[in-house]
């Protein structure tokens, strides 16, 4: 069995982005209900052979106690999706989902990972959180990066991500620790380009074989200094970047359930969606087959036809 792993939280996002002036007689947003359940149909009809996993954030506290300024930069107040009735949903048209207390979906994601990966098994993650490169393995593990208003869709493999980034997926880690996420308020080198820390990844493989042999390198003294003084942060980048893959999973099966799916659809008035076909297209195909898909570009929403 081959599997598609989705942040929930992401594709959330985007949906309701995507589908934004939607909203019910009486005032509710239905754009993200609307857009989760045809980007599943669409992933669905371009993955037939894979099952589907959603994974979620639960409460994820673990790394604002690491740093105290994780993701300080979003704006976590606002709501813009009931989840209750969403992972409601999902169980009714037959979605697996994962969740773990305190954590969020990237190491969700990644304990399923390695939960699930085998050398007969191929798993896609569909997510744009670069965080999953660490992930890569050819042939195994492939990261599906969502089309964007900035970005076609992509996919990537070892090739991929050495070719964009120069650095092997097992050392895009170390790549990230030094770069930092400005997207979740982790701080990075300043002002040290990337070829510079391309060098030191490629050369030195970890933190410490990195800060061990910094004076062997032809480096400016900015650029020296700069490093020396970011190790503390590097430690803590370390722990907030690197993906946690033993984590105790909660792990919720689907119950497919045409009626309980048509309740959400007349709730949100989704009326070009029908409850009996959505639940026979999310009905697993027989565990014999081992057919994997074709991996191609397509559209998170577009009409998977």
């Amino acid at each position: 069995m081959n599997y598609v792993i989705i942040d929930g939280y992401g594709l959330a996002y985007r949906s309701y982005y995507a589908f934004s002036t939607l909203k019910t007689t009486t005032g509710i947003s239905s754009g993200c209900m609307y857009g989760f359940l045809i980007g599943l149909r669409t992933v669905k009809n371009k993955f037939p052979y894979c099952h589907i996993i959603v994974a979620w954030d639960k409460d994820p506290k673990r790394k604002k106690r690491v740093f105290a300024d994780y993701k300080a930069n979003r704006n976590h107040s606002v709501s813009f999706f009931d989840k209750d009735d969403l992972k409601q949903a999902l169980v009714n048209i037959n979605i697996t989902q994962a969740e773990c207390d305190g954590e969020e979906a990237d190491d969700v994601i990644a304990s399923l990972v390695k939960k699930y990966s085998t050398d007969e098994n191929q798993i896609f993650i569909y997510s744009s959180d670069k965080d999953f490169f660490q992930l890569v393995q050819d042939g195994r593990v492939i990261i599906i990066r969502p089309k964007s208003e900035k970005y076609p869709e992509k996919y990537y493999d070892e090739e991929m991500v050495k070719n964009e980034y120069g650095v092997n997926s097992k050392d895009f880690l170390l790549f990230q620790i030094f770069r930092g996420d400005s997207i979740d308020n982790i701080p990075g080198t300043k002002r040290i380009s990337s070829s510079v820390l391309i060098n030191l990844v490629n050369k030195y493989k970890t933190i410490n074989s990195v800060y061990e042999n910094l004076d062997k390198e032809s480096l400016t003294k900015y650029q020296r200094d700069t490093l020396t003084a970011f190790k503390e942060q590097a430690i803590i980048n370390f722990e907030l970047m690197k993906l946690r893959d033993d984590l105790d999973l909660t792990i919720f099966e689907g119950n497919p359930n045409s009626e309980q799916l048509d309740y959400f659809l007349n709730k949100y008035e989704i009326k070009s969606i029908r409850a009996n076909e959505y639940v026979n297209i999310f009905m697993d195909i027989p565990s014999h087959i081992k057919k994997g898909p074709a991996v191609k570009s397509y559209s998170l929403f577009d009409d998977g036809d």
